[in-house]
């Protein structure tokens, strides 16, 4: 749902796009979802005195997976600053995926305090990364060597050699990553005393520590800084903007399904308020895929970015 802010810019470009395209005054006549909040209602009614439209305003944005890593990439800005004015970013291994383990986050965001102190602007330094998980004998394979949950698996894989018999490292977190060959060596050497103990009991536990390039870039004003992560978000943008207009379409359709709220209803899709990671062509590219079935009772689309308004009309 758009900020009343959001939908008033949004409805004034509307209202002006209607103008210039028919030569009639469009402007707005009521917002009924103001008045009729106990049941499905459109935020706002529109008329140039003689045709009246009801539209339903819903913000476009990247798709729950970019809103996701946007959001968390934020939360992790402040979360992990070590003071009020660094600057920062911090480099994982290419394949992280956000949400970070609360855990994980807690133990990076005190590392990065302790590194802060001596870090210099534009100097880096590799970040130890406090890492748990257990390992696990399995007696009955006639396989060799120890696998872990990841699609690359050639840190773990190197351990091989120096084991008898099959182990996993039952670990779901991010992919490992050693920068120094002291770190890499310890984790080879805990990794293979957690096999020999596996085989005892079953299962033993390895703890080690992995490393995360952190660069120090600068100072803003107090209270600005912060810590940048670069993670990866999964999702095609392509697939972002169909998941996103689908979306957005379904909930509009909700508010028109009890009652006619004026002669034709139509939804504006508000994009580019919040992200602008999709092309505005993509989102124009997903609702030309759109059937009349998939948004009746809609007859009209309005895809707006700032004063920017393209009308999408479905035949039925």
């Amino acid at each position: 749902m758009p900020s009343r802010e959001q939908e008033l810019r949004c409805v004034e470009a509307v209202c002006c796009f209607l103008t210039r395209e028919t030569g009639a005054a469009w402007q707005t006549v009521g917002w009924p979802d103001d008045l009729h909040q106990g049941e499905p209602s459109p935020d706002v009614l529109l008329t140039d005195g003689k045709d009246n439209l009801a539209v339903e305003i819903k913000r476009l944005t990247d798709g729950e997976e970019f809103d996701e890593y946007f959001g968390a990439q934020e939360s992790l800005y402040t979360s992990l600053a070590p003071n009020g004015t660094g600057v920062y970013t911090l480099i994982p291994p290419a394949l992280v995926r956000f949400p970070l383990d609360k855990k994980l986050v807690h133990n990076i965001s005190k590392n990065i305090a302790r590194a802060a102190v001596g870090l210099q602007v534009g100097h880096r330094m590799n970040l130890p990364i406090p890492r748990r998980a257990p390992v696990k004998f399995m007696p009955r394979s006639d396989m060799g060597g120890v696998f872990c949950q990841h699609a690359h698996q050639g840190e773990v894989r190197a351990v091989s050699p120096g084991v008898t018999g099959l182990y996993l490292l039952e670990d779901d977190g991010p992919s490992h990553q050693f920068l120094s060959d002291d770190r890499r060596l310890a984790f080879h050497r805990e990794i293979r005393r957690a096999c020999t103990a596996s085989r005892k009991n079953g299962k033993a536990t390895a703890a080690w520590s992995e490393e995360w390039e952190l660069l120090r870039h600068g100072d803003e004003a107090e209270g600005q800084g912060g810590v940048e992560v670069m993670a990866f978000a999964a999702d095609f943008l392509e697939s972002a903007a169909i998941k996103s207009v689908a979306k957005a379409i379904s909930a509009a359709r909700e508010k028109f399904g009890t009652k006619k709220w004026a002669e034709r209803s139509a939804v504006a899709l508000h994009a580019g308020e919040l992200w602008d990671q999709v092309p505005l062509a993509l989102y124009a590219d997903a609702i030309r895929e759109l059937k009349a079935a998939d948004v009746h009772p809609l007859d009209e689309i309005f895809l707006v970015r700032g004063s920017l308004v393209r009308r999408f009309t479905l035949n039925k």
